[in-house]
C-alpha cells in the first residue's frame, strides 16, 4: 500500500496529468475560493498554475488558502452546514491528492449504492428481527487530527503525501478573507473532494471489526449506521459501537428523541435508512426525499413559465432528464437510478399522475407525449438498461447527437463550431444538469 502512494504520487502530480485533472474534473466547477479567481482566469493562465503546483508541491512549501465558507440551511432551528470551497489552485491540488487516496484506500471506501443494496439484501433475507439505527453527532467536526493522522500512517508513508493531507484539513474556513490565520485544531472541511475518503479512513477500525461479523449485519455511509440482528443482541452491539466511538472521539445521537435517527425497533415496524423507507409489505421512499423531486419538477415548469422565450424543447428535454436519470462518465446519474431497488410500484404511479396534473395546470399537457414516465424508467433501468434508448448515454453520443443537444435545447446555434468546441460546450452544460440531479439526492438519509 505504502508503495501503491509513492508511485501515484509520481504519476499525478506531474503537469500533464494535472492539467488533465484540470480539464476534466476542475474547470467545470465555476465555484470559486478566496481569492475569487474564477475558472476562467485560472485557465488564461493554466500552464503557469500548474507549474506552481508541480515545483511547490515536489519541494515541500505548497501551502493552501483558507476556504471560503458556504452556509447551507437544515431547517428550521438548526444550524447551517458550513461547507468549505477551496481556491481552483487548491482544488485542482486536493483532486490529485484524493486519486493518491483513492489508490490505496479505494476498497475501504463505503459506496452509496452498494450500501443500499447490501442493506436491502440483509433485510429481505429473513435471518434478523432487529435493526439499530445509529448516528454519529457532528461527524466532520469531531475527527481528531492525530487519530486521522495515525491511521493514514498505517498505509502511507510518503512524507509529502501525509503532509498534504495536514495541511489541507488545518485551514480555517472564513467567511471573508482574513489576514490573520487561525488553524482548525479538529475536524476535517466538509466540500473539499478529499473530505469523503479521509472521513472513511477515520472511520476505518469501526467499519472492519462490525463488517467482519458473521452473527449481524453492520453498513454505515458518512455518519449513518445501520444495523441488521437478533433482538437478544442489540444491547450489546449497540454498547460495542459506542465504546468503539468514544475511542475515536465520536459521539452518537440519543435514542427516544422524535428527530433522532438513532432508533432501534424491530424489522417488521417501518424505518427508514439513507433515503428509503422498509415497511412490512413493500420497499419505498421517504416522504421528504419524494416532496423533494415534486419540488423540482415544479421548479421546472414554474421557471418555464416565467421564461421570456418559452422553450418548449428545453423544457420537456429537462423534465425527461429529471425523470430517467443519465449516464454521463460511465456513472449513473438520477433519482430512478439511485430508487431502482425500491418494491412501492405505486408510488411510481403517483409521481406519474403528479407529473400529469401538472402539465395540465401549467397548460402544457399538449405536450404530454414528448415527457417520459417514472415507471417506464424504472423498468428500463432495471430490465433492459444495456439495450434502452430511453435511458441517456450522453458518453455515446455523436458529435453530431451533441450539436443537436446544444442548438435545440440551449439554444446554441453557432454554425462553426469545431469538434472541441461542441465538446467542450456540451460536456459543460450536461456537467450542470448532473448537479441539479444530485441535488434530488442531497442528504437522502
Amino acid at each position: 500500500m505504502a508503495e501503491s502512494a509513492s508511485k501515484k504520487f509520481k504519476q499525478v502530480f506531474t503537469q500533464k496529468y494535472l492539467k488533465d485533472i484540470y480539464q476534466n474534473n476542475i474547470q467545470l466547477n465555476s465555484a470559486t475560493g478566496i481569492d475569487r479567481v474564477n475558472s476562467k482566469s485560472f485557465n488564461e493562465n493554466l500552464d503557469h498554475n500548474i507549474d506552481v503546483i508541480y515545483r511547490k508541491v515536489h519541494t515541500g512549501r505548497y501551502h493552501f488558502s483558507q476556504y471560503k465558507e458556504k452556509l447551507i440551511s437544515r431547517g428550521a432551528a438548526k444550524y447551517p452546514r458550513v461547507i468549505s470551497i477551496p481556491t481552483i489552485r487548491d482544488k485542482l491540488t486536493q483532486r490529485a491528492l484524493f486519486e493518491i487516496l483513492f489508490e490505496v484506500y479505494g476498497a475501504s471506501i463505503p459506496f452509496l449504492h452498494k450500501v443500499i443494496g447490501h442493506a436491502i439484501k440483509s433485510f429481505n433475507s429473513h435471518k434478523y428481527d432487529y435493526y439499530i439505527r445509529l448516528d454519529v453527532e457532528s461527524f466532520y467536526p469531531s475527527i481528531k487530527h492525530e487519530l486521522l493522522s495515525e491511521q493514514i500512517s498505517k498505509r502511507i508513508r510518503k512524507g509529502g503525501v501525509r503532509q498534504l493531507i495536514k495541511d489541507s484539513i488545518i485551514q480555517d474556513t472564513v467567511a471573508k478573507p482574513c489576514g490573520k490565520k487561525q488553524w482548525r485544531v479538529a475536524g476535517v472541511p466538509q466540500g473539499l473532494s478529499i473530505s469523503n475518503v479521509l472521513a472513511n479512513i477515520y472511520m476505518i477500525p469501526i467499519d472492519s471489526k462490525h463488517s467482519s461479523q458473521e452473527d449481524y449485519k453492520y453498513f454505515r455511509y458518512v455518519d449513518d449506521i445501520i444495523v441488521f440482528c437478533k433482538e437478544d443482541q442489540v444491547e450489546r452491539i449497540k454498547s460495542e459501537i459506542k465504546n468503539d466511538c468514544d475511542k475515536l472521539g465520536l459521539s452518537l445521537h440519543e435514542e427516544g428523541k422524535d428527530d433522532s435517527k438513532s432508533k432501534v425497533g424491530n424489522i417488521s415496524e417501518e424505518f427508514s435508512y439513507l433515503g428509503y423507507k422498509f415497511g412490512p409489505s413493500n420497499i419505498s421512499v421517504r416522504k421528504p426525499t419524494v416532496d423533494k423531486l415534486r419540488e423540482s419538477i415544479f421548479r421546472i415548469l414554474t421557471i418555464y413559465k416565467h421564461s421570456r422565450e418559452k422553450n418548449i424543447s428545453r423544457l420537456y428535454w429537462t423534465l425527461n432528464l429529471r425523470i430517467t436519470g443519465c449516464i454521463f462518465d460511465e456513472t449513473k446519474y438520477g433519482w430512478i437510478f439511485y430508487f431502482s431497488q425500491i418494491t412501492d410500484m405505486s408510488l411510481l404511479k403517483q409521481l406519474d399522475l403528479f407529473l400529469e396534473k401538472q402539465l395540465q395546470r401549467f397548460g402544457i399537457s399538449s405536450y404530454h407525449d414528448k415527457i417520459k414516465r417514472f415507471v417506464r424508467t424504472y423498468y428500463e433501468i432495471t430490465k433492459n438498461l444495456t439495450r434502452s434508448n430511453y435511458i441517456p448515454k450522453f458518453d455515446r453520443y455523436t458529435i453530431s447527437q451533441k450539436r443537436q443537444v446544444l442548438k435545440d435545447t440551449f439554444g446554441i446555434t453557432k454554425e462553426r463550431m469545431t469538434k472541441e468546441e461542441i465538446e467542450k460546450e456540451f460536456r459543460w452544460h450536461i456537467f450542470k444538469q448532473v448537479k441539479e440531479l444530485e441535488q434530488d439526492l442531497s442528504r437522502v438519509s
